[in-house]
């Protein structure tokens, strides 16, 4: 359990870093988006409040702060940590293939894809950013396209044995047709031809039942911590 609990998080820091990511202090932050300010393990520095938070950053940690606003900070989100070991998966590879989702390559236009992404998740996504990402042998960026337009986007990266989805997001007018759904089997078929053992994500509730219906089980919370308005 402490294990695969690890391993979602090895692989979401990971996959932060490879956001273009600075270190600082045993710190990490992103310059643009996703704008997050982290460390390896996901604890907290005993440092930690408004006054130390930089500006426009949120704080993402595994740690449940009791009274936040002594520190000047205010939860923006909780997610829930997930993991899936593949032997228990249920009915993750069905075998059936989706000529709808492709993966992109380095030199295809991204800006269908970064455009569908920040439609569905409500925020502005850094072209160069992804474009970064497209050089990284451990990610797959997966567009699923109906009649040539982006309408649902997932990523997926590697680290060691795990293989962590992010950005699994559809667009507004495509949603209720099963979008999501057919990205994750293709991925978790793409995680058991890459041999992995385990599945990470960390999902909102929104997607919540989905996870659970394919087998993920909760392993705790991811919150994210923001300045809060009282401190300004």
């Amino acid at each position: 359990m402490a294990f695969s609990f690890n391993e979602n998080l090895n692989n979401l820091n990971h996959f932060w870093q490879a956001l273009k990511a600075d270190e600082s202090h045993e710190m990490f932050t992103h310059q643009s988006w996703p704008n997050k300010y982290w460390q390896a393990d996901f604890n907290l520095p005993d440092t930690i409040s408004a006054a130390t938070l930089p500006l426009n950053k949120v704080v993402s940690t595994i740690i449940d702060l009791a009274e936040p606003k002594r520190l000047g900070l205010a939860i923006k989100n909780q997610l829930v940590i997930m993991n899936l070991k593949l032997d228990q998966a249920v009915n993750s590879t069905s075998g059936q293939t989706y000529p709808n989702i492709v993966k992109l390559s380095v030199g295809d236009d991204i800006s269908h894809w970064v455009k569908a992404c920040s439609v569905a998740f409500g925020y502005e996504i850094d072209t160069s950013v992804i474009q970064s990402l497209l050089n990284n042998s451990n990610a797959s960026i997966f567009s699923y396209l109906i009649a040539g337009e982006v309408a649902g986007t997932a990523i997926s990266y590697k680290t060691g044995d795990t293989l962590g989805i992010h950005q699994l997001g559809t667009a507004p007018d495509f949603r209720k047709m099963g979008i999501a759904l057919a990205l994750m089997e293709h991925i978790l078929a793409q995680a058991v031809s890459q041999k992995c053992q385990f599945v990470s994500l960390q999902a909102s509730q929104a997607g919540l039942h989905m996870y659970e219906k394919l087998g993920f089980k909760s392993m705790g919370k991811l919150t994210s911590y923001t300045i809060a308005e009282s401190f300004y």
